[in-house]
């Protein structure tokens, strides 16, 4: 099989490339950072073999309509699906092809305290969402359209919470500084109950290329997830036990202190385990660990941030509130 990437150089990409490659598939990938005279050191460094670049703007119909012409792929997949423009774009460019996937996120759902999320979960409303995730849910519904109306062979698959090496945004970073900087003691919101999905790279990787190449799939929306849940508090403990120390683990006030994965939302992932025939190729704990390792070799600097968290490193205010109202979680 013959599949075009767009994006496919980030986080991600690489995993899936990868995955597909061991799969004996012939892949080439559309991305502006293949432009320039790094592009062979990045391809070497990332991808475990051979892949056809193509350096340009996936959402440029004439650039992905020639890449098309010049490939002649079987399948398209769509790392870059975050707007409607984008999405008509592709969804144009490609009805052609046998089979295209779409990588949408967790986020258009919104927290879901009532869980868990099926595919048939009704996603946010574009006017209570974030212009981000307002996006995504456009982008969704351009797909979604394209399907009802038999005008792209499509699937759409919505992502969880990503970790692994290569993160970018690095959220486990949160509570790896903390033990790194001699923390004893954690302050977690409302005992860390919250039960945030999330997905080692190489797990998702695994069902996304299964997605591209079950046939089934076509026409099918996929929410994709580990298999393994983790209450935020058991992460926290999964981070300390990584790095090989002990910390001690407070309950707080969700409304005064907050952290990564600190919501909760969570996916049914029955009809990817029937239809897809997921499952987990990695634990959690081993993918856990083979991130903090790459973090420790690649610490985060004093900017680091996490959205809706002023300053993450702040001992004092964290110590001031575990004095006033921490509770030991056990």
């Amino acid at each position: 099989m013959r599949v075009l990437i767009l994006g496919g150089t980030r986080f991600l990409g690489p995993f899936v490339v990868n995955e597909l490659l061991r799969r004996r598939s012939e892949v080439a990938v559309l991305s502006r950072a293949l432009a320039g005279q790094d592009a062979d050191t990045f391809v070497r460094e990332r991808y475990d073999g051979p892949v056809r670049r193509y350096a340009g703007d996936a959402s440029d119909p004439t650039c992905l309509q020639d890449t098309i012409r010049s490939w002649q792929p079987d399948a398209l997949l769509d790392m870059l699906h975050h707007t409607a423009d984008h999405a008509t774009a592709v969804a144009q460019v490609a009805a052609g092809l046998a089979h295209t996937v779409h990588l949408s996120c967790a986020s258009v759902y919104g927290p879901r305290p009532i869980c868990p999320v099926d595919e048939e979960t009704e996603t946010l409303k574009p006017e209570l969402a974030s212009p981000p995730v307002a996006a995504q849910v456009a982008a969704d519904a351009v797909v979604l359209t394209a399907i009802a109306a038999g005008r792209l062979p499509a699937t759409i698959v919505r992502l969880p919470e990503l970790y692994g090496p290569r993160d970018p945004r690095g959220a486990e970073w949160f509570f790896a500084r903390r033990v790194r900087d001699g923390r004893e003691r954690i302050a977690l919101p409302d005992a860390g109950l919250a039960i945030c999905h999330r997905g080692f790279v190489q797990n998702m990787a695994w069902g996304i290329a299964q997605a591209l190449t079950v046939s089934r799939a076509i026409g099918q929306l996929y929410n994709l997830g580990e298999e393994k849940l983790y209450t935020l508090a058991q992460l926290a403990q999964g981070v300390v036990r990584a790095l090989d120390t002990t910390v001690e683990l407070y309950s707080v006030p969700g409304h005064l202190w907050t952290t990564p994965y600190s919501h909760t939302s969570f996916f049914d992932l029955r009809k990817a385990r029937a239809q897809l025939r997921y499952a987990d190729r990695m634990i959690p704990r081993d993918g856990l660990e083979l991130t903090l390792a790459w973090l420790c070799q690649q610490p985060r600097g004093d900017d680091w941030s996490w959205p809706g968290i002023g300053d993450p490193f702040d001992y004092a205010r964290e110590d001031e509130l575990i004095a006033a109202h921490g509770v030991k979680i056990e």
